[in-house]
Protein backbone atom coordinates (compact mmCIF):
# COMPACT_ATOMS: atom_id res chain seq x y z
CA UNK A 1 0.00 0.00 0.00
CA UNK A 2 1.36 3.10 -0.48
CA UNK A 3 0.90 6.31 1.31
CA UNK A 4 -1.09 9.31 -0.32
CA UNK A 5 -0.03 12.89 -0.42
CA UNK A 6 -2.23 15.73 0.32
CA UNK A 7 -1.35 19.14 -1.46
CA UNK A 8 1.08 20.38 1.36
CA UNK A 9 -0.86 24.20 1.04
CA UNK A 10 -4.66 22.51 1.69
CA UNK A 11 -5.84 23.19 4.76
CA UNK A 12 -6.23 19.75 6.55
CA UNK A 13 -10.05 20.01 6.71
CA UNK A 14 -9.77 20.02 3.23
CA UNK A 15 -7.99 16.94 2.99
CA UNK A 16 -10.05 14.73 0.59
CA UNK A 17 -9.39 17.41 -2.22
CA UNK A 18 -6.05 15.67 -3.13
CA UNK A 19 -4.57 17.23 -6.23
CA UNK A 20 -3.86 14.05 -8.34
CA UNK A 21 -0.08 14.71 -9.12
CA UNK A 22 0.39 14.21 -5.29
CA UNK A 23 -1.09 10.61 -5.19
CA UNK A 24 0.63 9.78 -8.09
CA UNK A 25 4.00 10.56 -6.72
CA UNK A 26 3.45 9.17 -3.02
CA UNK A 27 2.36 5.89 -4.87
CA UNK A 28 5.14 5.32 -6.45
CA UNK A 29 7.46 6.33 -3.38
CA UNK A 30 8.89 9.34 -5.12
CA UNK A 31 7.59 11.97 -2.89
CA UNK A 32 9.88 12.69 -0.06
CA UNK A 33 9.94 15.20 2.98
CA UNK A 34 11.09 18.48 1.75
CA UNK A 35 14.84 19.09 2.73
CA UNK A 36 16.22 22.11 4.96
CA UNK A 37 19.05 23.32 2.42
CA UNK A 38 22.00 21.19 3.93
CA UNK A 39 22.67 17.85 2.76
CA UNK A 40 24.38 16.91 6.39
CA UNK A 41 20.53 17.48 7.68
CA UNK A 42 17.87 15.19 7.57
CA UNK A 43 14.77 15.92 5.92
CA UNK A 44 11.87 18.02 7.98
CA UNK A 45 9.71 15.07 8.95
CA UNK A 46 5.79 15.41 9.80
CA UNK A 47 5.58 15.72 13.40
CA UNK A 48 8.77 14.67 14.42
CA UNK A 49 12.36 16.77 14.32
CA UNK A 50 12.42 14.26 17.34
CA UNK A 51 9.64 15.92 19.06
CA UNK A 52 8.18 13.32 21.38
CA UNK A 53 4.38 13.30 20.76
CA UNK A 54 1.81 11.11 22.96
CA UNK A 55 1.22 8.86 20.47
CA UNK A 56 2.71 7.22 17.77
CA UNK A 57 1.01 5.00 15.39
CA UNK A 58 2.44 2.22 13.46
CA UNK A 59 1.24 0.64 10.30
CA UNK A 60 3.44 -2.32 9.09
CA UNK A 61 2.06 -3.90 5.65
CA UNK A 62 3.37 -6.71 3.87
CA UNK A 63 2.15 -5.95 0.75
CA UNK A 64 4.48 -8.03 -1.63
CA UNK A 65 1.13 -9.92 -2.51
CA UNK A 66 -2.43 -10.24 -3.55
CA UNK A 67 -3.28 -8.22 -1.27
CA UNK A 68 -1.37 -5.18 -3.00
CA UNK A 69 -4.36 -3.54 -4.54
CA UNK A 70 -6.01 -3.55 -1.54
CA UNK A 71 -3.82 -1.92 0.65
CA UNK A 72 -3.38 0.86 -1.74
CA UNK A 73 -6.48 1.71 -0.92
CA UNK A 74 -6.08 1.18 2.86
CA UNK A 75 -3.19 4.09 2.48
CA UNK A 76 -5.49 6.48 1.12
CA UNK A 77 -8.10 5.73 4.11
CA UNK A 78 -5.50 6.74 6.60
CA UNK A 79 -4.37 10.10 4.22
CA UNK A 80 -8.23 11.02 4.69
CA UNK A 81 -8.42 9.51 8.45
CA UNK A 82 -5.50 12.22 9.70
CA UNK A 83 -8.20 14.59 9.85
CA UNK A 84 -9.93 13.15 13.26
CA UNK A 85 -6.84 12.95 15.05
CA UNK A 86 -5.59 15.16 18.07
CA UNK A 87 -2.61 17.55 16.90
CA UNK A 88 -0.44 15.15 19.36
CA UNK A 89 -0.41 12.04 17.76
CA UNK A 90 1.29 10.75 14.39
CA UNK A 91 0.78 7.98 11.87
CA UNK A 92 4.21 6.31 10.36
CA UNK A 93 3.20 3.54 7.48
CA UNK A 94 5.82 1.18 6.58
CA UNK A 95 4.63 -0.17 3.34
CA UNK A 96 6.27 -2.87 1.51
CA UNK A 97 4.42 -3.79 -2.05
CA UNK A 98 4.49 -4.30 -5.75
CA UNK A 99 5.68 -0.81 -6.19
CA UNK A 100 8.64 0.13 -3.10
CA UNK A 101 9.62 0.02 -0.11
CA UNK A 102 8.91 3.24 1.53
CA UNK A 103 8.00 5.11 4.70
CA UNK A 104 5.27 7.07 5.50
CA UNK A 105 4.47 9.66 8.13
CA UNK A 106 1.73 12.23 8.35
CA UNK A 107 -0.32 13.96 11.07
CA UNK A 108 -3.37 16.44 11.56
CA UNK A 109 -1.32 19.00 9.97
CA UNK A 110 0.82 17.54 7.98
CA UNK A 111 -0.17 15.26 4.82
CA UNK A 112 0.83 11.50 4.92
CA UNK A 113 3.59 11.67 2.94
CA UNK A 114 6.54 9.54 1.81
CA UNK A 115 9.68 10.84 4.20
CA UNK A 116 12.11 7.62 2.76
CA UNK A 117 12.49 5.35 -0.06
CA UNK A 118 14.23 2.17 0.37
CA UNK A 119 16.94 0.70 -1.76
CA UNK A 120 16.68 -2.74 -2.79
CA UNK A 121 13.64 -4.77 -2.39
CA UNK A 122 13.44 -5.70 1.11
CA UNK A 123 11.53 -8.62 2.60
CA UNK A 124 9.36 -7.12 4.44
CA UNK A 125 8.62 -10.66 6.49
CA UNK A 126 12.21 -11.15 7.36
CA UNK A 127 13.11 -10.24 11.31
CA UNK A 128 16.10 -8.34 10.34
CA UNK A 129 14.37 -6.32 8.08
CA UNK A 130 11.50 -5.52 10.91
CA UNK A 131 13.81 -4.87 12.93
CA UNK A 132 16.00 -2.32 11.21
CA UNK A 133 12.16 -0.07 10.44
CA UNK A 134 11.18 -0.14 13.95
CA UNK A 135 14.56 1.11 15.05
CA UNK A 136 14.54 3.89 12.56
CA UNK A 137 10.33 4.61 13.71
CA UNK A 138 11.46 4.92 17.17
CA UNK A 139 14.60 6.81 16.76
CA UNK A 140 12.73 9.02 14.52
CA UNK A 141 9.30 9.42 15.79
CA UNK A 142 9.48 8.91 19.68
CA UNK A 143 6.37 8.94 21.76
CA UNK A 144 4.92 8.49 25.08
CA UNK A 145 2.37 5.54 23.50
CA UNK A 146 2.75 3.64 21.07
CA UNK A 147 0.27 1.14 18.72
CA UNK A 148 1.24 -1.41 16.58
CA UNK A 149 -1.16 -2.76 13.54
CA UNK A 150 0.51 -5.76 11.43
CA UNK A 151 -1.66 -6.04 7.88
CA UNK A 152 -0.91 -9.11 5.86
CA UNK A 153 -2.36 -12.39 4.68
CA UNK A 154 -1.99 -14.80 7.91
CA UNK A 155 -2.53 -18.72 9.39
CA UNK A 156 -2.58 -17.75 13.14
CA UNK A 157 0.42 -20.03 14.82
CA UNK A 158 1.19 -22.55 12.07
CA UNK A 159 4.72 -22.54 11.21
CA UNK A 160 6.00 -21.67 7.79
CA UNK A 161 8.03 -25.14 6.95
CA UNK A 162 10.23 -24.86 4.23
CA UNK A 163 9.65 -28.82 3.25
CA UNK A 164 6.04 -28.57 3.17
CA UNK A 165 6.47 -25.08 1.20
CA UNK A 166 8.16 -27.02 -1.55
CA UNK A 167 5.56 -29.06 -1.97
CA UNK A 168 3.37 -25.98 -2.65
CA UNK A 169 1.65 -26.12 0.47
CA UNK A 170 0.87 -22.42 1.48
CA UNK A 171 1.70 -22.11 5.17
CA UNK A 172 1.69 -18.15 6.58
CA UNK A 173 2.25 -17.52 9.83
CA UNK A 174 2.43 -13.45 9.59
CA UNK A 175 2.89 -12.41 6.39
CA UNK A 176 3.88 -13.13 2.48
CA UNK A 177 6.86 -11.22 1.19
CA UNK A 178 7.44 -13.02 -2.61
CA UNK A 179 11.03 -10.51 -3.56
CA UNK A 180 9.73 -10.54 -7.08
CA UNK A 181 7.53 -7.35 -6.78
CA UNK A 182 4.36 -9.35 -7.60
CA UNK A 183 1.05 -10.49 -6.52
CA UNK A 184 2.19 -14.17 -5.71
CA UNK A 185 1.12 -15.52 -2.40
CA UNK A 186 4.41 -17.74 -2.94
CA UNK A 187 6.75 -16.05 -0.49
CA UNK A 188 8.25 -15.84 2.84
CA UNK A 189 6.53 -15.55 5.80
CA UNK A 190 7.56 -14.91 9.61
CA UNK A 191 6.79 -17.67 12.27
CA UNK A 192 4.87 -16.24 15.81
CA UNK A 193 7.90 -17.19 17.55
CA UNK A 194 10.34 -15.06 15.23
CA UNK A 195 7.84 -12.10 15.73
CA UNK A 196 7.78 -12.14 19.48
CA UNK A 197 11.44 -11.57 19.44
CA UNK A 198 11.78 -9.07 16.96
CA UNK A 199 8.94 -6.98 19.42
CA UNK A 200 11.00 -8.14 22.74
CA UNK A 201 13.49 -5.29 21.83
CA UNK A 202 11.24 -2.93 21.42
CA UNK A 203 9.02 -0.37 24.18
CA UNK A 204 6.31 -2.02 25.21
CA UNK A 205 2.75 -1.78 22.76
CA UNK A 206 -0.28 -0.27 24.12
CA UNK A 207 -2.05 -2.68 21.75
CA UNK A 208 -0.88 -5.23 18.55
CA UNK A 209 -4.08 -4.96 16.13
CA UNK A 210 -3.57 -7.59 13.67
CA UNK A 211 -5.60 -6.34 10.23
CA UNK A 212 -4.80 -10.47 9.22
CA UNK A 213 -7.13 -13.66 9.14
CA UNK A 214 -6.49 -15.79 11.99
CA UNK A 215 -4.46 -14.12 14.23
CA UNK A 216 -6.97 -14.11 17.48
CA UNK A 217 -5.83 -17.38 18.82
CA UNK A 218 -4.64 -18.06 22.29
CA UNK A 219 -1.23 -19.34 21.02
CA UNK A 220 -0.42 -16.12 19.28
CA UNK A 221 -1.53 -13.77 22.10
CA UNK A 222 0.26 -15.93 24.74
CA UNK A 223 3.70 -15.81 22.17
CA UNK A 224 3.10 -11.85 22.10
CA UNK A 225 2.00 -11.13 25.30
CA UNK A 226 5.33 -9.50 26.79
CA UNK A 227 5.05 -7.15 23.23
CA UNK A 228 2.08 -5.18 24.25
CA UNK A 229 -1.31 -4.44 26.81
CA UNK A 230 -3.93 -5.81 24.33
CA UNK A 231 -3.91 -8.46 21.20
CA UNK A 232 -6.90 -6.93 19.03
CA UNK A 233 -7.57 -9.79 15.86
CA UNK A 234 -9.88 -12.26 14.44
CA UNK A 235 -10.00 -15.64 14.34
CA UNK A 236 -11.39 -16.46 11.38
CA UNK A 237 -10.92 -14.54 7.38
CA UNK A 238 -11.53 -11.09 8.05
CA UNK A 239 -12.49 -9.20 4.32
CA UNK A 240 -9.59 -8.53 2.00
CA UNK A 241 -10.67 -4.98 2.43
CA UNK A 242 -9.60 -5.08 5.71
CA UNK A 243 -9.77 -2.47 8.54
CA UNK A 244 -11.63 0.90 7.61
CA UNK A 245 -8.73 2.86 8.39
CA UNK A 246 -10.51 6.43 7.64
CA UNK A 247 -13.16 5.13 10.34
CA UNK A 248 -11.09 3.78 12.72
CA UNK A 249 -7.81 5.78 12.93
CA UNK A 250 -9.09 8.45 15.52
CA UNK A 251 -9.51 5.30 18.50
CA UNK A 252 -6.43 3.63 17.30
CA UNK A 253 -4.95 6.81 18.06
CA UNK A 254 -6.54 7.60 21.29
CA UNK A 255 -4.79 8.01 24.43
CA UNK A 256 -5.14 5.92 26.50
CA UNK A 257 -5.46 3.18 24.28
CA UNK A 258 -9.47 2.14 23.88
CA UNK A 259 -9.27 -1.53 22.54
CA UNK A 260 -13.39 -1.35 22.88
CA UNK A 261 -13.43 1.71 20.59
CA UNK A 262 -11.28 0.23 18.11
CA UNK A 263 -13.10 -3.22 18.09
CA UNK A 264 -16.36 -2.09 17.59
CA UNK A 265 -15.05 0.56 15.08
CA UNK A 266 -14.11 -2.21 13.20
CA UNK A 267 -17.21 -4.71 13.58
CA UNK A 268 -19.66 -1.58 12.99
CA UNK A 269 -18.32 -0.96 9.74
CA UNK A 270 -19.17 -4.53 8.42
CA UNK A 271 -22.63 -4.63 9.89
CA UNK A 272 -23.61 -0.93 9.60
CA UNK A 273 -21.80 0.21 6.05
CA UNK A 274 -20.26 -1.32 2.69
CA UNK A 275 -19.22 -4.28 4.61
CA UNK A 276 -23.11 -5.40 5.41
CA UNK A 277 -23.55 -5.73 1.54
CA UNK A 278 -20.22 -7.84 0.56
CA UNK A 279 -19.05 -9.37 3.61
CA UNK A 280 -21.38 -9.97 6.30
CA UNK A 281 -19.87 -9.66 9.16
CA UNK A 282 -16.65 -9.56 10.85
CA UNK A 283 -15.37 -11.47 14.21
CA UNK A 284 -13.57 -9.33 16.49
CA UNK A 285 -11.97 -9.40 20.08
CA UNK A 286 -9.76 -8.05 22.09
CA UNK A 287 -7.25 -10.08 24.76
CA UNK A 288 -5.56 -8.17 27.60
CA UNK A 289 -2.08 -9.49 27.94
CA UNK A 290 -1.85 -9.63 31.40
CA UNK A 291 -4.32 -12.16 32.31
CA UNK A 292 -2.97 -15.05 29.83
CA UNK A 293 -1.05 -16.72 32.14
CA UNK A 294 -4.10 -16.71 34.54
CA UNK A 295 -5.55 -18.32 31.61
CA UNK A 296 -3.43 -21.36 30.89
CA UNK A 297 -3.39 -22.09 34.66
CA UNK A 298 -6.83 -22.46 34.73
CA UNK A 299 -6.97 -24.04 31.16
CA UNK A 300 -4.36 -26.51 31.87
CA UNK A 301 -5.82 -28.90 34.35
CA UNK A 302 -8.98 -29.29 31.87
CA UNK A 303 -7.31 -29.69 28.78
CA UNK A 304 -4.91 -32.65 29.93
CA UNK A 305 -7.79 -34.19 31.06
CA UNK A 306 -9.73 -34.34 27.63
CA UNK A 307 -6.09 -35.20 26.08
CA UNK A 308 -4.30 -37.59 28.25
CA UNK A 309 -3.28 -40.24 26.88
CA UNK A 310 -3.19 -39.01 23.16
CA UNK A 311 -6.81 -39.20 23.69
CA UNK A 312 -8.44 -37.20 20.39
CA UNK A 313 -11.47 -34.77 21.92
CA UNK A 314 -14.71 -35.27 19.81
CA UNK A 315 -15.31 -31.60 18.60
CA UNK A 316 -17.56 -32.60 16.02
CA UNK A 317 -20.41 -29.69 17.45
CA UNK A 318 -17.52 -27.26 18.07
CA UNK A 319 -17.28 -24.10 16.46
CA UNK A 320 -14.25 -23.66 13.91
CA UNK A 321 -12.97 -20.69 12.20
CA UNK A 322 -11.71 -22.97 9.07
CA UNK A 323 -14.24 -24.66 7.10
CA UNK A 324 -11.86 -26.80 5.37
CA UNK A 325 -11.09 -28.53 8.31
CA UNK A 326 -8.82 -31.48 6.09
CA UNK A 327 -7.00 -28.73 4.52
CA UNK A 328 -3.23 -28.53 5.11
CA UNK A 329 -3.17 -25.06 5.51
CA UNK A 330 -4.82 -24.06 8.32
CA UNK A 331 -5.93 -26.20 11.86
CA UNK A 332 -9.67 -25.91 12.61
CA UNK A 333 -8.90 -22.60 14.70
CA UNK A 334 -11.56 -24.24 16.92
CA UNK A 335 -13.08 -21.47 19.54
CA UNK A 336 -12.08 -22.08 22.87
CA UNK A 337 -14.81 -20.64 25.01
CA UNK A 338 -17.04 -22.84 22.83
CA UNK A 339 -14.89 -25.98 23.51
CA UNK A 340 -14.82 -26.04 26.80
CA UNK A 341 -18.50 -24.94 26.69
CA UNK A 342 -19.45 -28.26 24.87
CA UNK A 343 -16.66 -30.37 26.98
CA UNK A 344 -16.83 -29.64 30.55
CA UNK A 345 -19.97 -29.74 33.78
CA UNK A 346 -21.52 -26.56 33.99
CA UNK A 347 -19.78 -26.10 37.37
CA UNK A 348 -16.73 -26.63 36.34
CA UNK A 349 -17.29 -24.36 32.94
CA UNK A 350 -18.62 -21.73 35.20
CA UNK A 351 -15.72 -21.55 37.35
CA UNK A 352 -12.98 -21.71 34.00
CA UNK A 353 -15.15 -19.09 32.13
CA UNK A 354 -14.71 -16.29 34.62
CA UNK A 355 -11.26 -16.44 34.02
CA UNK A 356 -11.59 -16.57 30.26
CA UNK A 357 -13.72 -13.28 30.22
CA UNK A 358 -11.36 -11.57 31.97
CA UNK A 359 -8.69 -12.40 29.62
CA UNK A 360 -10.89 -11.54 26.80
CA UNK A 361 -12.76 -8.64 27.74
CA UNK A 362 -13.66 -7.37 24.30
CA UNK A 363 -15.71 -9.90 22.30
CA UNK A 364 -17.52 -8.68 19.28
CA UNK A 365 -18.82 -11.63 17.09
CA UNK A 366 -21.31 -11.16 13.98
CA UNK A 367 -23.37 -13.94 13.40
CA UNK A 368 -21.88 -14.68 9.83
CA UNK A 369 -18.48 -13.67 8.31
CA UNK A 370 -17.24 -13.71 4.79
CA UNK A 371 -15.02 -16.63 3.42
CA UNK A 372 -12.88 -16.40 0.74
CA UNK A 373 -11.89 -20.37 0.86
CA UNK A 374 -15.29 -21.46 0.48
CA UNK A 375 -15.56 -19.41 -2.51
CA UNK A 376 -17.06 -16.27 -1.11
CA UNK A 377 -19.55 -18.12 1.47
CA UNK A 378 -21.55 -16.29 4.26
CA UNK A 379 -20.55 -18.58 6.85
CA UNK A 380 -22.47 -18.90 10.58
CA UNK A 381 -21.58 -18.58 14.14
CA UNK A 382 -23.78 -21.10 15.39
CA UNK A 383 -24.21 -20.12 19.18
CA UNK A 384 -22.65 -16.30 19.56
CA UNK A 385 -23.12 -16.55 23.37
CA UNK A 386 -21.27 -19.46 24.41
CA UNK A 387 -18.40 -18.38 21.74
CA UNK A 388 -15.67 -15.89 22.71
CA UNK A 389 -13.72 -15.20 19.55
CA UNK A 390 -10.37 -16.71 20.43
CA UNK A 391 -9.61 -19.94 18.87
CA UNK A 392 -7.46 -22.97 19.94
CA UNK A 393 -5.94 -25.97 18.46
CA UNK A 394 -6.85 -29.15 18.80
CA UNK A 395 -4.25 -31.70 18.12
CA UNK A 396 -5.24 -35.11 16.16
CA UNK A 397 -2.94 -38.08 14.33
CA UNK A 398 -4.22 -36.87 11.03
CA UNK A 399 -2.40 -33.53 11.99
CA UNK A 400 1.09 -36.03 12.73
CA UNK A 401 2.27 -36.32 8.83
CA UNK A 402 1.54 -31.94 8.57
CA UNK A 403 3.98 -31.20 11.08
CA UNK A 404 1.63 -29.80 13.21
CA UNK A 405 2.06 -31.17 16.50
CA UNK A 406 5.46 -31.26 16.45
CA UNK A 407 5.26 -27.71 15.59
CA UNK A 408 3.28 -27.05 18.27
CA UNK A 409 5.58 -27.59 21.14
CA UNK A 410 7.82 -25.15 20.16
CA UNK A 411 5.08 -22.87 21.34
CA UNK A 412 4.69 -21.42 24.88
CA UNK A 413 1.23 -22.32 25.32
CA UNK A 414 1.90 -25.57 25.12
CA UNK A 415 4.87 -25.62 27.77
CA UNK A 416 2.27 -22.95 30.10
CA UNK A 417 -0.44 -25.67 29.93
CA UNK A 418 1.57 -29.07 30.23
CA UNK A 419 0.27 -30.45 27.41
CA UNK A 420 3.80 -32.40 26.92
CA UNK A 421 2.15 -34.78 29.80
CA UNK A 422 -0.73 -36.09 27.35
CA UNK A 423 1.61 -37.58 24.94
CA UNK A 424 0.50 -35.29 22.26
Amino acid sequence: MQCEKKKLILHPMNAKNVHLIYILLLLTGLFAGACRGDEDMEPRLPGSSGDTLSRTLIIYMAAENSLHSYFQTDSLEIAWGLDSLDEDCRVVLFMDDRLSTRLCVGTRKEPLQTVKTYEGNLCSTDSQTMVNVLKDIFHLYPARNYGLVLCSHGSGWIFDDPVASSQSVSRRSFGIDNGRRSSSNQGRRMNIPTLAGVLSGFPHFDYLFFDVCFMQCVEVAYELRHAADYIIASPAEIPATGAPFTKMLRAMCSTPADPTAIVDSYVDYYINDFGSYTYGGAEITAVRTDKLEQLAQATAPLMNRQLAGRTEIDATNVQHYWPILSSAQYAGAYDLKNLFYHTLDSATYASWIRVFDEAVPVQRLTPTWFSAAQNGMILPVKDIPHCGGVSVYIPLEQHQSKGWNDHYHLLEWYRATGMSSTDW
